[in-house]
């Protein structure tokens, strides 16, 4: 085997094993199936109909509301403030969780394999609890540490500084990253306990570099923990509304007010709940096209049928 060639990929194309999903097993799934129409279902088609009415939270129209069609369409359309509010949304959703969470995740995971028992017991608990904490623990935590006087300003030499209001948005991602990447760490830490030795040992005895195994050996059978932890960080960045409002209100001006913040802004404090729950509608679509977008992603390209590996 040469190291030249040296490299592994997980598996490809339809599995040969006997179908996973029997059809006679429905009847046992049908509560379940009926409990999520009941409780998931109904209430997001309510919301897609809330969505295009013109329902207040406050006023006549609190009670008196009617559908109104495409005007709240035509709104959000012309809406300059969408398209700001969806910027800011992507920037927080994938630098703080799809790539810092899931990075760092990795990170932690490849480091600790090679790192003393202590370290990496203390490591992990230090991730595991940033994890575990209530997120307004971990908003009062950050804005603590980036305010004046805070330790983030004593750190960077000048106490009378407000690294939260020089960089919100960069610390209410920071703030995410934290919350997360202890999750991220457990994916990977499972996942590379399956990856076999003997595949590892294999290339060491090539005298393959360390960087190298990395990349063409961990990486590659680490796809889909990657994917799978890039949805699941994507979802849970994309509805992270507590710890951007705690530590930053949608502010200073409008430096942080992503999707959730914006449609709580229009809900509750602008009065337009029709409106407010459309922006929500939003944020469901862009879930339901990264999910499949992951999903795509992680199956990768089929084999024909037939065709010879």
């Amino acid at each position: 085997m040469s190291s030249d060639t040296l490299t592994a990929s997980p598996p490809q194309g339809r599995r040969l094993d006997k179908r996973r999903f029997e059809w006679g097993s429905s009847v046992l799934l049908l509560p379940a199936g009926i409990l999520i129409a009941a409780v998931f279902v109904y209430a997001v088609i309510y919301s897609f109909y809330i969505g295009l009415t013109n329902l207040s939270l406050l006023g006549p129209k609190a009670v008196a509301y009617n559908f109104t069609g495409a005007a709240n369409l035509s709104r959000l359309v012309n809406d300059p403030f969408f398209l700001h509010s969806l910027w800011l949304t992507f920037i927080f959703v994938f630098g703080s969780g799809v790539v810092g969470a899931t990075v760092i995740g990795m990170a932690l995971a490849v480091l600790m394999q090679k790192a003393l028992v202590p370290v990496r017991l203390f490591t992990g608990a230090v991730a595991l609890i940033a994890f575990m904490l209530p997120p307004v623990t971990i908003a009062i935590v950050w804005y603590a540490a980036s305010v004046p006087q805070g330790t983030l300003a004593r750190i960077f030499g000048n106490p009378n500084s407000d690294p939260l209001f020089s960089a919100p948005l960069l610390f209410v991602s920071l703030a995410n990253t934290w919350s997360l990447a202890g999750l991220a760490m457990l994916m990977f830490v499972a996942a590379l306990r399956n990856i076999p030795k003997d595949i590892t040992e294999a290339a060491t005895i090539e005298r393959v570099g360390a960087v190298r195994r990395f990349r063409t050996i961990t990486l590659p059978l680490l796809k889909p923990t990657v994917v799978t932890c890039g949805l699941l960080m994507t979802l849970l960045s994309l509805g992270n509304f507590t710890i951007v409002w705690l530590m930053t209100g949608g502010g200073p001006g409008t430096a942080t007010t992503i999707l959730p913040v914006y449609s709580y802004q229009q809900g509750f404090e602008f009065n337009n709940l029709g409106y407010g729950a459309l922006l929500g509608n939003v944020m469901l679509i862009i879930t339901a096209v990264f999910g499949v977008g992951y999903v795509l992603v992680a199956r990768g390209p089929r084999r024909k049928k037939g065709r010879s590996s």
